[in-house]
This record gives C-alpha cells, structure tokens and sequence, in this order.
C-alpha cells in the first residue's frame, strides 16, 4: 500500500514512538528483574521464570516540549478555549528540544542460583527511539517566514531521528566475589528489525526585508533498514510513497535474523559495610550490521527552472500568470515545485551503528533490615546529545512479601516525576506495577494534568515466579563466627586436656 512521500517523514518520526528504561523498578530488591538496570544487584532467590509475553512489560516516553497546555487554553471545566501557538512556539528552547520513548517485552526469562552465583537467560523485543528538534522546526510554520525576515535572521529547521528496534538474547552472570564484593556481565546477541537515522535533515530560509525574496537551502541525509521488504518511490511525476510488502516474509523471514550484533551490560557492586555501598552500571554498550533492506534517503538540487537561482530554491511572490496557472491545474504546480526539492533512494550497502549506551553511578543506605535510600545519576548520550537525570528513592521490603518504592527524579526540563513501584510476592507467585510519574496517571480526563500533558510517562509491569528465598551476607559475620567457633574449640580441649599426675610420694 502506498503513501503520500510526506508520510515516509511521518512514518520515521512515529516509529521513535515506540526514552530510556523506567528507573523505578531498579530500586525493587525483591524484584529479579531489577538486574537489567544493575547486573551486579543481589538477587534473593534461588530461580524465577517468567511468564512469557507479561513477565515483564516495559513502555516509556519522554518527552521536553510537546505538551498539551502549552498548546491549548481551557476553562475550569477542562474546555479547549484557545489555541496558543505563539506562546507554544515562545518556550520552546533553540536546540535540544527532544522526544524519546522505549518499549520492551520480555519473551522468554529465567534464571537459577549456583552456590555464589546467579545465572539468568531472556529473549527480549527492545525498540528504543529518539527525535530532536531545534524552535525553528516547530516556530517557522507558525510564526511564517516574515517574523525571521522582519529581524533579518535567517530561519534554520532542523530535525534529528534515531531508532533501533531488535531481538535480545542475553545470558546474565551475577557473581559474589567476597562478600563485599559484587560483580554482573550480561553478553548479549542482537537481531536488529528496523533502524533509522537521520545524519542531517535541516534547511536555510531567508527572506530578504527589502524585497522579500525568499530562499531556501536544504539537506536531507537518512539511512534506513527493515526486515519486512519494501521499496521507496521519490518520482514527484508519478505517485511518491513507500511500499511495504509483509506477504513475502513467508520466504524472506530468515531476515529476522540476518541483521546480527552485539552488546554487553557490566555492573559492580562495593559494599561499604552493611549500612553504605555504591555501585556503578554501564548498558547497552554495542552494536547492530544492518544488511537487508537498506537504503539511503538524500536530497539533491535542480540546476534549472523558473524558481532556481544560484543553488538555491528563489521565491519571489506570485503574478497575475502564477496565479492563473494554479486555479487551472493546482496539482500541475505542486509537482512543479516540489521538483526543486528532489529526494533520492538508493538501494545501500551493509553499515554498521552503535546503540545508545547508558551508565549508572548509585549510593545507597540501609536503615535496618527493611528500608533503602539511594542517590543515582544516570546519562546517555544519542546523536551528540547528552540526556542525564538524577534520583533520589526510598525502598522497603516488608516479610519478604511486599516490595514499596518511592522516588523522584530530576530529568532534562523535567522536574515533577514521582516515581511508585508496588509488587507483591505471595508463595512463588510475584506480580508488580512500576512508574517514574505517578502524575501522568492522574486525572487524566483533565488536560491540565493527563498523559498529554507530562515529560514523563511510563509504566512497567509484569508477573513472575521465584522461589528459594536467599538472604545477602552480614559483613563481619563470617570473621566473627570463625572467632566464636575457634573460642569454642579452644575451650573444648581446655575442659578435655587430662590434669596432670600427682607427684611420687617419697
């Protein structure tokens, strides 16, 4: 089925729909899949499995300027009123704008103690995604090229896609190496399914003040890869559009697996004594060869027509002629312009790209046997920008049933994100619900405070069996029961030494 050419931008952008991990799950000791964000955590069982497709669902989505009431005024009663587009565009900032969500889903995954050890397995689908955007791209269409031209500045859209959805198979390895002393490895294979990424995609208009000529400059540069086969059509003459074809997966499904990487999680764990540790994580750290299905997406130029001067795209306003062609045949004058901007697909070589990395840095306290507070700093870094937040939390675990964790997390241009996580573990039974903003769920009728309306919206939730309750170490215990036991031996062969014989009688 084909679509219009814009839809090819559209559907890249909407793909990105699909920011990072929520963080709130990680501080639930009770929880075995709190390893995915700390592979050195201890976890206190002797197994779990999973219960496929809903053992653990994560989605997320972030999100730095798009928001609702930004865009719209209403009443009391929550009535759309007005429509604030200059406001809306106003606080927007230059650059760094940003939209980044995740969505994970665990498959298969289980796991098993060995002594010292805690190995664990899961086939997961990850998609990660992320589009950046400067004020430019949103403020130009509102604003119109006269706001620019009336401060003789030079408007420059720009827009910034990266995303990668594939197949994780990991094997996890946990490992107390003293009892002070953690340490985690998960290896990683990856299947990749789909990736975009856009190495530019920006374009220069500038409207002279003296006689509003105006000129415009672009440059489009993506890469693109799928596993379901498709074609891309930029001929402006004929219908553009993209093409999927899903019918031929039953011959060609072998590329699910064709797109191979790598990656590795490391985690460690120091435990200062049985109040105070820190542990450290880095994630992700990998990459994917795409191989099936590539193309490369690139904007040419013209070198003749009536709007083309110098390289560039030259307006200079309508006559009575431009006028009277576009009421004679308006689809005829579209096409005409929209060859000055020629997009070129071209079948690509294999290429080979990074996935976006994140690290950890985390303090923790323990207050007595059940209660947690931690301090972490996280970051990623995607397309040379830098995403970090940071969070403080409080964890309790109470008879080893119920797993509570409030936190509250400071993010890029978000500051209002009260994290809760719940789960309960009955027998072998353990289910669970987490979010890093509780507030996105809250009266969401109400547009002044609803999903529509949060930088921050994410919920992972799951159930999962575990069994074998295992307790970490007390620090010091070990010295001091060698102590006791070697006190007591001593004692025993004091009591079960002979008393000397009595001297001779002369």
């Amino acid at each position: 089925m084909k679509k219009n050419l814009l839809f090819i931008c559209i559907f890249i952008a909407s793909m990105t729909l699909a920011a990072q991990d929520g963080i709130t799950l990680h501080f639930m000791r009770l929880n075995p899949y709190s390893q995915y964000s700390s592979p050195s955590a201890f976890i206190p069982y002797t197994g779990h499995v999973g219960v496929t497709g809903i053992g653990n669902v994560n989605v997320s989505i972030q999100n730095s300027s798009l928001l609702f009431n930004r865009l719209f005024g209403s009443d009391s009663e929550g009535t759309i009123t007005t429509l604030k587009l200059n406001t809306f565009a106003d606080q927007l900032s230059e650059k760094g704008n940003y939209l980044s969500t995740n969505i994970g889903v665990n498959i298969i995954d289980f796991g098993f103690r060995v002594k010292q050890m805690y190995f664990s397995f899961s086939y997961r689908i990850r998609s990660d995604g992320y589009l950046f955007f400067n004020r430019d791209a949103v403020a130009l269409p509102i604003y119109g090229n006269m706001y620019y031209a009336n401060q003789n500045k030079i408007a420059k859209p720009e827009l910034s896609v990266c995303l990668n959805a594939y197949q994780e198979f990991s094997l996890g390895i946990q490992v107390e190496i003293t009892p002070q002393i953690y340490i985690g490895v998960r290896p990683k294979l990856l299947f990749g399914l789909a990736h975009n990424k856009t190495k530019s995609a920006y374009a220069s208009i500038y409207t002279n003040p003296d006689d509003y000529v105006t000129s415009i400059n672009h440059n489009l540069d993506a890469e693109l890869s799928c596993f379901i086969p498709y074609s891309i059509n930029t001929d402006t003459t004929d219908q553009a559009g993209i093409a999927f074809y899903p019918e031929d997966l039953r011959n060609d499904w072998p590329n699910m697996f064709k797109n191979v990487g790598a990656a590795i999680d490391l985690g460690f764990t120091y435990r200062i004594n049985n109040m105070f540790g820190v542990s450290a994580s880095i994630l992700d750290l990998g990459f994917i060869r795409w191989t099936t299905n590539n193309y490369r997406l690139r904007s040419s130029t013209t070198d003749a027509g009536y709007y083309y001067n110098d390289g560039s795209f030259i307006f200079t306003g309508l006559n009575y002629d431009d006028i009277q062609r576009f009421n004679e045949d308006p689809e005829a004058v579209k096409k005409e312009i929209m060859e000055y901007f020629p997009v070129e697909a071209t079948p690509s070589s294999a290429f080979t790209r990074m996935l976006a990395g994140r690290f950890i840095m985390e303090g923790y306290c323990n207050v007595g046997k059940h209660h947690r507070f931690t301090a972490l700093f996280q970051g990623r870094i995607v397309n040379k920008q830098f995403l970090p937040s940071f969070t403080v939390a409080w964890n309790g675990t109470f008879l080893n049933i119920f797993d509570l964790c409030v936190n509250y997390t400071i993010a890029k241009k978000s500051y209002g994100n009260l994290g809760l996580g719940v789960g309960f573990n009955l027998g072998v039974f353990h289910i669970y619900a987490a979010t890093d903003n509780i507030f996105g769920f809250c009266n969401s009728k109400s547009p002044k405070r609803s999903l529509l309306n949060t930088h921050t919206a994410n919920l992972q939730a799951g159930i999962v069996f575990d069994w074998g309750k295992v307790q970490e170490k007390k620090l010091g215990q070990t010295a001091k029961t060698k102590k006791s036991k070697k006190d007591k031996k001593t004692t025993k062969v004091e009591n079960e030494t002979p008393a000397p014989p009595l001297p001779d009688r002369q």
